[in-house]
């Protein structure tokens, strides 16, 4: 009991410290004063609702050793989630040992809302309920889905202010504008009353866009880029990275590619996309980074996939066809991580912030420096008239990709796969 008590009194509790409050604890003061003068004893409930204040070391104090390291695989992730499901004090606890365990990092896994059509049709029911002009909720719902598509549907702030900066890079100012309005409308109508915690922390990532003077930065050079991708610590991170400096796509296009779109025969990407605001065909790879994909990339994917995917199904919230679209991803890694470790090696050689859209800036500075014609490079980037892009997606391969294909060989950048 003696050991119960100081328990009681708080993590690392010394005689005149204060452990955790009562309140904090969800009991009241005459209970727990019961419990701490071995009235009554510890209940499971609170013994849980302690936890949240401990850390390994503090557990490895009370039991006499730390917890022995054991191979977990995904059917043991799944069983604690399906627990978590049906167990509020379960799932409170888990969150907190996680909270714990990976601090800010678990904390950007929660930053994030997948939209579905519903939020979308309760964003209409409140604004019709509001009374606003049919035509008003026509444009809000208009650019709302704009956005959407070209994030996935996924709602984060590293996510946002890409998209948002490629609009304003593009000059799509009238767009930028209303797209701004509609994602602040859309969240503080639909997720502030399901999630203020989550609303307060999307809202607050942008602002409704006013025009004013660009405040440019100095981009990275290479060297520096090259730096960065010897510090990445994933082989996924560093196939987005080379994508994104070698290709000059925006960072949202890779992760709606699938295997499909991979061309290994010509070392392109088909990418056949085209929204209200931009339009992007192919993509070329290095034939050096070609054989990196090939000899390291893909072999890890598979592997990742296949153990992955054997914790979908097990799990039963997933059908057959979901789990095989979700295999069929070019990228079928977690955007936020990948963005994540992008930033936090540039963090480390740049000395600033870095943005992933500075990537699209530097493959069209370079290409130009390069002597690449400007028009070379708004095909390649999705910049040029409909009319070229009729020649790309409506032949496989033509000698219109060819051109293309010798101007990137000879003077892309060259991020990776020296050798």
């Amino acid at each position: 009991m003696e050991e119960d008590v100081d328990f009681i009194a708080g993590p690392g509790f010394e005689p005149g410290s204060m452990g955790p409050k009562p309140s904090e604890l969800g009991y009241d003061k005459t209970y727990m004063y019961r419990v701490r003068h071995g009235l009554v004893p510890i209940s499971d409930e609170l013994f849980k609702a302690l936890l949240r204040f401990i850390d390994i070391e503090e557990y490895a104090r009370l039991v006499g050793s730390a917890p022995q390291l054991v191979d977990a695989t995904p059917d043991d992730i799944v069983r604690v989630v399906k627990k978590a499901l049906v167990d509020k004090s379960f799932r409170n606890l888990l969150f907190d040992m996680l909270r714990q365990a990976f601090g800010d990092e678990f904390r950007e896994y929660r930053a994030s809302w997948t939209v579905t059509e519903r939020d979308i049709e309760e964003f209409v029911k409140a604004k019709r309920l509001k009374g606003l002009k049919e035509k008003t909720i026509r444009d809000h719902v208009h650019y709302l889905r704009l956005a959407l598509s070209e994030l996935n549907w996924t709602l984060e702030p590293e996510g946002i202010r890409e998209f948002l900066a490629e609009l304003r890079e593009d000059g799509e100012e009238h767009v930028l504008r209303h797209v701004t309005v509609a994602l602040k409308s859309f969240l503080k109508t639909v997720l502030k009353p399901k999630d203020p915690a989550l609303f307060r922390l999307l809202y607050d990532s942008f602002t409704v866009y006013k025009s004013k003077a660009s405040n440019r930065i100095t981009l990275p050079s290479l060297e520096q880029l090259r730096a960065i991708w010897q510090q990445l610590p994933s082989i996924e991170t560093k196939f987005y990275f080379t994508l994104l400096a070698e290709t000059g796509l925006r960072p949202g296009e890779p992760f709606t590619l699938s295997l499909s779109d991979l061309d290994l025969e010509h070392g392109m990407l088909h990418i056949g996309k085209v929204t209200e605001t931009k339009r992007a065909f192919v993509a070329f790879l290095r034939p050096e980074f070609l054989r990196w994909v090939k000899q390291v990339y893909l072999p890890h994917r598979g592997d990742w996939v296949e153990r992955l995917s054997k914790g979908w199904l097990a799990s039963g919230w997933f059908s057959q066809d979901i789990v095989e679209k979700a295999k069929q991803k070019l990228i079928p890694f977690d955007q936020s991580r990948l963005r994540r470790e992008i930033k936090e090696a540039a963090r480390q050689i740049l000395n600033r912030e870095f943005e992933l859209y500075e990537l699209r800036k530097f493959y069209a500075t370079w290409m130009i420096s390069q002597g690449v014609p400007e028009s070379i490079v708004n095909t390649l980037q999705g910049r040029a008239p409909p009319q070229e892009f009729r020649i790309l997606v409506e032949h496989y391969w033509s000698p219109r990709h060819e051109e293309l294909r010798q101007w990137y060989l000879k003077h892309a950048p060259r991020v990776c796969c020296l050798a």
